[in-house]
């Protein structure tokens, strides 16, 4: 019950105002392209998937941060013939050239294979499907994060075969495959994840932040850009089950965790609110120099099960999983 924050008292804060841009789906992942003041959204209707909905299907839609009014919309000339999107990543090549990649679930997850689909950029803001690829170390796969037009590390959130270590994981025990695609094939880097449910990766690339949501801490690799071997350079305790991560301009990470996993199952099961919160976190050389603060925290009312926060300026964009909606919030 402590470790799943059934005990944590829930006092909403924000130091800035919040509004809602209300969407037909959820964006449970957000990329930013902060050179050109774009959200691009993980977008599919969550909602009627835990229903049980076996035709919803997904896509990505942009959001033009630079405008006075937001408004999501389609980002997409092309995508594959059943697209159920979760973790999305942007990268952009030296050239400017930009690439978004997505992790795309099949219909029937644990049964048919897990793919990640691979979008080029046709003119600013829109993109093109150019390939899908799939690999049997894609076994959970929760999030993604690029370091090429077709290299990404993908973070699975679950042990490989499932079952009881599948469950086992979650109540923190047992690890999760940390999994690197090189352009041709994959490769596990790290077999020792507490399930993966987010992963960034610093401008530089030479760093990879994962968060542990079962473990509740943040995995920090050092990572080798010739080979994408990675070694770990520290695991810095959140005591929370933190989720998506985004890195800032400034090097900091935003952080959405969720405060109360009991209260998401329940969230899950029965629609109650969950809580959402974000923290920063500004990391070091090791554990003891780490900064971490809880920027946000809500009980549900204004978001519920938030997944992640993402910086542009002074916005904080707060994604959830099932919401049909992103929370938009203004630091003052």
């Amino acid at each position: 019950l402590a470790r799943g924050g059934a005990f944590k008292k829930i006092e909403p804060h924000f130091a800035g105002n919040c509004e809602t841009l209300p969407l037909e789906a959820s964006a449970e992942d957000i990329a930013i392209d902060r050179e050109r003041g774009y959200a691009y959204l993980s977008y599919l209707d969550r909602q009627s998937i835990v229903k049980g909905s076996p035709t919803v299907q997904g896509t990505i839609m942009r959001v033009d941060l630079t405008k006075p009014t937001l408004l999501a919309e389609p980002a997409l000339e092309g995508a594959p013939a059943f697209f159920r999107p979760h973790g999305l990543s942007l990268y952009v090549a030296p050239d400017g050239t930009r690439t978004l990649i997505a992790i795309n679930h099949p219909a029937k997850r644990g049964t048919e294979p897990e793919a990640v689909a691979i979008f080029q950029e046709t003119e600013p803001g829109r993109f093109a499907l150019v390939d899908e690829v799939s690999s049997p170390l894609f076994n959970s796969p929760n999030d993604l994060a690029a370091v090429g037009p077709r290299q990404f590390y993908v973070a699975n959130d679950k042990a490989a075969g499932g079952g009881l270590a599948g469950a086992l994981q979650q109540v923190g025990i047992g690890a999760s495959p940390l999994v690197y695609y090189d352009g041709s094939a994959a490769r596990v880097v790290a077999g020792d994840i507490a399930s993966g449910g987010g992963i960034d990766v610093s401008d530089d690339g030479r760093t990879l932040y994962v968060s542990e949501t079962a473990g509740l801490r943040l995995r920090v690799l050092d990572r080798d850009p010739a080979s994408g071997d990675v070694t770990e350079a520290a695991r810095i305790p959140l005591g929370t089950s933190p989720d998506n991560v985004d890195v800032a301009a400034d090097g900091s990470l935003t952080i959405g965790a969720h405060a109360n996993t009991l209260a998401l199952i329940r969230h899950f099961i029965s629609g109650s609110p969950a809580p959402s919160q974000v923290l920063r976190v500004i990391p070091d050389n090791g554990d003891d120099n780490v900064a971490i603060d809880e920027i946000y925290l809500d009980d549900g009312s204004g978001i519920s099960a938030g997944s992640g926060g993402f910086t542009y300026g002074n916005k904080l964009l707060i994604g959830s999983i099932t919401a049909r909606q992103v929370r938009v919030c203004e630091a003052t």
